[in-house]
């Protein structure tokens, strides 16, 4: 069964009461950080956790860890503590102003290929990634961004807990370069600490994000490493709990024309003319839990819907489950693009905003673009309870957690 402890939490100490100089010093999660962002971030501060998560060679981010702990940049207490973090925020997609709430501790590692003990990855994982990432832990024995984790809290007894500690003044404060305010409270009552421990032994946690960084931690608990990692743990009934799904791009598509194109789904898709994406965004919306997708190309949108008699099963090869193969992304890639189109998967990349997405095409940078209604957590629940993994890029939490709000470091004595 899974496990949690409390942990002794390294924090900017110039950063507390001071969101304006936090706000330098933190970063979002390496991986979503363009090479672009990765130069302002550093450039921003010569302390900020990105010189460490994304150093300019690997020894730098150990010597760079070591020395902010050492002048005391870093900092923490001596005793050990179980964070809640809280992110408010406005949904992307309506405006509505909503908060989040979770809780941080460490999580044992134990094996999740295949998973046991409770503990269930979503997604796969890629080698260039992962070698990447134990790199940086073999320099720092650190973690400085929890993973993202989701469970189910049917119960409510977090929330109970965190009604006694957001309603006072955050221990920590800043806001991130999308406008989100992320606040961090400490809590050291032994009672309470004890109820999260509870929940995390009562309940199937499903690894959302950060899977690299928990094979990479796994890997190196095995070379003497922390035989547990940060992680951020969330009630999968929180209403701020958002999960996108990325859509297609389109590098290269063997039609000239959108009849051409209906002419060779015919068979699979009915399929019907849209006027603009405001139109055809409704139309996704309404058909949610259904095999719907949108379509763009040359400056015309089309919505499909997989004709009744296909059966998903019947043209998915792969070794899964019938619910699987009856997720969207299976039935979009395998017979969609393999099927009507044989698309190589070199020609296909992934963009989360689909306005983007129509703007790569309108400037020529793509030729298609597929658009796909949000995986849902059921699926998600489903899937995995079925020791099976999601498709790639199948889903996408938000908001994520930052970079350097929390660090936690091994010592000899967390054990």
């Amino acid at each position: 069964m899974p496990e949690l402890l409390p942990f002794r939490n390294f924090h900017y100490k110039m950063g507390r009461g001071n969101p304006e100089i936090l706000k330098a010093l933190v970063c979002p999660p390496y991986d979503v950080i363009s090479e672009e962002e990765k130069i302002a971030f550093k450039k921003r501060h010569p302390d900020n956790i990105c010189h460490v998560i994304l150093p300019d060679n690997y020894e730098a981010a150990g010597k760079k860890l070591n020395a902010m702990i050492s002048d005391g940049t870093l900092i923490c207490e001596k005793d050990r503590c179980i964070c809640i973090y809280g992110i408010d925020y406005a949904r992307p997609d309506t405006g509505e102003k909503v908060s989040r709430y979770g809780f941080v501790g460490l999580l044992k590692l134990v094996e999740i290929f295949p998973a046991k003990d409770g503990v269930l990855p979503h997604e796969m994982t890629f080698k260039k990634f992962i070698d990447d990432r134990l790199r940086i832990i073999q320099e720092t024995d650190s973690n400085f961004s929890p993973i993202f984790t989701i469970y189910n809290g049917k119960h409510g007894v977090a929330e109970k807990i965190f009604k006694k500690y957001v309603n006072t003044p955050p221990f920590l404060q800043t806001v991130d370069r999308d406008g989100f305010t992320h606040k961090i409270w400490e809590v050291w009552k032994k009672k309470d600490i004890e109820k999260f421990k509870e929940i995390v032994k009562n309940n199937v946690i499903i690894i959302a994000d950060g899977h690299h960084r928990y094979i990479t931690a796994l890997k190196h608990s095995k070379e003497g490493g922390c035989k547990y990692i940060m992680t951020l743990f969330i009630d999968f009934n929180d209403s701020g709990l958002i999960i996108y799904t990325s859509h297609r791009e389109i590098r290269e598509i063997s039609v000239k024309t959108m009849a051409e194109f209906k002419d060779k789904i015919k068979d699979y898709f009915e399929f019907k003319d849209i006027e603009n994406y405001e139109n055809l965004n409704d139309l996704m919306e309404k058909n949610k839990g259904k095999h719907v997708f949108g379509f763009y190309f040359q400056n015309k949108f089309l919505f499909l819907k997989l004709k009744h008699n296909i059966s998903p099963e019947k043209y998915i090869q792969a070794n899964q489950s019938k619910e699987w193969k009856n997720l969207n992304l299976p039935i979009l890639h395998e017979i969609l693009l393999t099927k009507c189109f044989k698309i190589d998967k070199e020609h296909i990349t992934y963009v989360k905003d689909v306005k983007e997405g129509i703007e790569n095409v309108d400037k020529g940078k793509i030729q298609a673009l597929f658009v796909v209604n949000p995986t849902t957590l059921m699926d998600v629940q489903e899937i995995t309870a079925n020791g099976e993994i999601m498709p790639h890029k199948s889903t996408y939490f938000y908001p994520k957690p930052l970079s350097g709000l929390v660090i936690h470091k091994h010592t000899n004595n967390i054990e």
